[in-house]
């Protein structure tokens, strides 16, 4: 049985990326939000009857993007992107405003 465990996670591994235990269990987070709330769900349902089955289904939700996109090592993985364009608009400020303060001293 554990080999046939290790040949499954390595599959995994090889197509979701290395956070693919964050992915998994980000899913079945979000899975059982989903069975929560339609527990809850009936005739005289308001909405603080799903407040606590919807934020579980959003964690689940959550932890699973996150797998996807800082699980990865291949070019899909667009985490990088957003420091990149804070860094082209520090840049892009620093230049408009002159360079950093201390070199006026």
């Amino acid at each position: 049985m554990g080999f046939e465990r290790t040949i499954m996670s390595e599959g995994l591994e090889e197509t979701l990326g290395s956070g693919y235990q964050q992915i998994i269990i980000g899913f079945v987070v979000f899975i059982i939000g989903a069975i929560w709330g339609g527990i809850q769900a009936d005739v005289d349902m308001t909405a603080s009857d799903i407040y606590w089955p919807a934020f579980t289904m959003l964690a689940g939700a959550m932890i699973t993007m996150l797998g996807i996109s800082f699980g990865t090592e291949r070019e899909d993985d667009r985490t990088h992107d957003l420091m990149d364009a804070i860094n082209e608009l520090t840049a892009r400020m620093e230049s408009m405003i002159g360079g950093d303060e201390s070199s006026e001293e």
